[in-house]
Order: C-alpha cells, then structure tokens, then sequence
C-alpha cells in the first residue's frame, strides 16, 4: 500500500514539475464504506460544524492541502446530492431543479427539461470520497483533478493525444463541472476530461476566473505523464515560450522621428 501511494505522489511530482500549477494537482477515491476514510481525515460536518458544496471541499484540498472526506452527510448542495444519489430522483427533485433552471439557465421548461437527459449519476454503491492533495495522498486515487489555466489545459491536451492519437472530445452545460464532469462523467467513461468550471464552482466553490480543469481517470494518469514527458522533450512546454528573436519594426520609425523632433542637434552616424 505505501509502496503504491508513493507511485502516485511521485506522479503528482511530476505533474507539478512540467505543468507548475498554482494549486496542488488532488487525488479522489470513491469509497463504498466509511471504513475506507484515512485516519486524520476532515469531514465538513465533524470539523466544521457545517454543510457545504463538494466544489469547496475540492478548493480547500488543492489550497490548504487537507484530505477530506464527503458523505452524504456533508454535502448540502442539491444537484450533487441529486447526481450521487444522495437524494432520490423523485418527482419533487426533478421539479425543484427545474424550476430552479427557468429563467436562469433555461428560457423556458421545456429547456429546462433538457439538460437532465444529459446528466450521469454515481453508481449507488459509491457512499461518497475522499479528497487529496496527490503529492501527499493518502489514498489511492480513481481519478485526479488539475485545476489549470488554458495554456496549462493546453498542455495536458497535446500530452493525452501525443498517446492517444485523434482529438478529445468536449461537452460542458457551464454548470455543475467539477462534482459532475470532473468525477462522475470521468469515472464513468474512463476518459480525461477539460471542464469548463461553472458558476457553482466559481461563487461557491472558489474557481477564479482564469481556471479550467483537466480531470483524469486512474487509467491513463501514467499516459498523461508519458506523453508530458515526450512533448516536453519534443518542444512543447509550459510556460509556453514566446517568441523573441526579432527586431521591433517601430525603431527605425522612432529614431526617424527623433531626428526630426531634435532639429538636426542629435550627432548623427558618420
């Protein structure tokens, strides 16, 4: 067991190495029994005396650093608890996120009525997770999350294909991105994911503006690395190098112009 979180840490390090993201790169266990949760790990309703959203649990992780573990018990958000089978799919919850959507996702309900046939639910033997930073990790993950910017995105992209070949797939609702399409579509479809991060990861969940994220399933992490490695051999890097060897057409026009300027008091070439 020690023996294979060090594998993971040591690619965590190298994530961290060829991308340099500004928060940490965190691992996600799915666990089916409380059993499976660390000593010493923080749940939101124990040691915060709280509820929150899972989206926050993923920023506190990838900024503070903690490992945490969400149940039902911790999570107050209603289209997580919806997607995680936390809360049945009954009538009153598909009303209520209805309703909820009209007017500010949805035009109308018959709009509104569209997203849900494109929404993937957690497989009910799944109680809840573990989140952790994956240099450190303390379990092993089913899938990691990068919190990036695009150039970064850009990067793990190029990496992923340097492999795999073709072009990835995209799909995105601006909503529910990071406890949706960055757990649960990824698990599911055992295929990287780039979410763009909705307005839920933003206002609640502490996303800025210039962040997307790249989510990756357990089975392709040493994939991704391997291709960072051979595109970073190849040329491809982050930062993205600019390129500089040229000369600025505004100078000759500028020292034109300063002659002018001066009057003919400027010494000029012999």
């Amino acid at each position: 067991m020690i023996e294979n979180l060090k594998k993971f840490q040591e690619l965590g390090k190298e994530f961290e190495k060829y991308l340099r993201t500004s928060t940490f790169p965190i691992a996600i266990k799915l666990i089916k029994d409380i059993s499976e949760i660390p000593k010493g790990c923080k749940q939101p309703h124990i040691d915060l005396k709280l509820q929150n959203f899972i989206c926050q649990n993923f920023k506190m992780a990838r900024t503070y650093g903690w490992t945490i573990a969400v149940t039902s018990d911790d999570c107050v958000c209603k289209v997580a608890r919806a997607v995680y089978n936390w809360d049945p799919m009954n009538d009153e919850t598909i009303e209520f996120a209805n309703k909820f959507s009209i007017g500010l996702y949805s035009k109308n309900i018959e709009i509104a009525q569209e997203w849900s046939k494109h929404l993937k639910f957690l497989p009910e033997e799944y109680i809840g997770m573990i989140i952790s930073p994956l240099t450190r990790t303390k379990i092993i993950p089913d899938i990691v999350q990068i919190y990036c910017n695009p150039a970064q995105s850009t990067r793990l992209i190029q990496s992923y294909l340097f492999i795999e070949g073709g072009i990835m797939d995209f799909t995105s609702s601006g909503r529910a991105g990071s406890c949706h399409e960055g757990v649960i579509k990824t698990f599911k479809t055992d295929k990287p994911q780039l979410v763009i991060l909705g307005n839920g990861d933003r206002v609640w969940g502490g996303a800025e503006d210039d962040e997307v994220m790249f989510s990756i399933p357990k089975s392709k992490l040493e994939m991704l690395v391997e291709g960072l490695k051979g595109t970073h051999q190849g040329g491809l890097r982050y930062p993205i190098p600019k390129y500089m060897n040229y000369k600025p057409g505004f100078q000759d026009l500028f020292k034109s112009k300063a002659l002018k300027r001066a009057g003919g008091t400027l010494v000029k070439d012999n």
